[in-house]
Formats: structure tokens, sequence, C-alpha cells
């Protein structure tokens, strides 16, 4: 007996879903670990994030705001309505802040979000201000988010207050 095999397997590509897998880690682990998952597309930043103030913003300056979620609101005291189409850096940065000592210092610019707009994520912290004038030191990491057709097309900014305690700008 002698017979052709034409079913043969020529090429394959193996495909995993990354989110999927960190989240059946966590799960398998009881739920304990801290590992964060960044969104690459706006469709996944959108997604609910209640452990993390989020800023979605256009990808080209000035990077008005399109959504933020409630624990970015409950960080600046910004609601959606009030910060929807504005200009996401003019909104948070304030002029000085007084140290200790009573020296005004001024504040750090930040990280550069064209860099991000050029597919490097950036993090930086500077002195930014809520919407009742009060300082708070804003840990920041501004992550690139693109289309299926790998065009960067927003910015997703992460961010994290830290103590002013010990923080000069």
């Amino acid at each position: 007996l002698s017979a052709v095999c034409t079913n043969k397997l020529l090429s394959m590509e193996l495909v995993f879903d990354a989110m999927g897998l960190m989240q059946q880690l966590d799960s398998a682990n009881g739920g304990k670990v801290t590992a964060q998952v960044i969104p690459g597309s706006l469709e996944m930043a959108l997604m609910p994030c209640p452990l993390e103030a989020r800023v979605i913003t256009e990808a080209n300056p000035p990077y008005n705001i399109l959504h933020v979620n409630e624990a970015w609101t409950k960080l600046t005291h910004y609601s959606q309505l009030e910060v929807e189409g504005n200009h996401l850096l003019p909104l948070l940065e304030g002029a000085c802040l007084e140290n200790s000592v009573g020296v005004v210092v001024p504040e750090r610019s930040g990280h550069s979000l064209e860099d991000v707009t050029r597919g490097r994520a950036a993090c930086s912290t500077s002195v930014h201000y809520n919407k009742l004038g009060e300082p708070f030191v804003d840990f920041v990491c501004s992550y690139p988010l693109t289309s299926e057709a790998d065009e960067i097309t927003h910015l997703l900014h992460v961010s994290m207050e830290l103590p002013q305690q010990g923080y000069v700008a």
C-alpha cells in the first residue's frame, strides 16, 4: 500500500491573548497577582479599571481629553463633562508649588508626549493641581494606543498620587 498524503500542515501561526493569560494566572493564584496589564488599543483602554486613574486623549497636540474614568475624577475632582475636549496639560499644571521652607519651586515639565506619539511609553513625576487648586504629586505613565492598522490613534495616561512629603519639584 503506497498512499500519498496531501493533508500536510505547511505553516502555523500561534496567537495568544496576553491579557487573557494574565487574567488566568491571576485567577489560578487566587486573584493576588498585581501585574499591570497595559492596553494597546482604545477599546481595551475604555474597559472599566477602577484601580487606575485613567485619562484618554487624542494622539496629537494639544492632546484633547476624550475620556476619563471614575478613579481619575476622584483624584482631580473634575467630572467627565468638565474636561471632555479640553487640553490635558494646562488643565493639571499650576504655576508653582511652595516647598516646606517657603521657597517657590517651579514644577517639572514631565515627560515628552511627542515621544509617546512616536510609540515610546513614558513616565514622569510632576506636581499637578486638582480642580480645587490643591497640589498633588502625580506619577503618570503615558502609553500609545493603536488601531488595527498599527497606527497610533490615542494616548492613555495612567496617574497615581504619590505622597508629597519630601518631594521637591
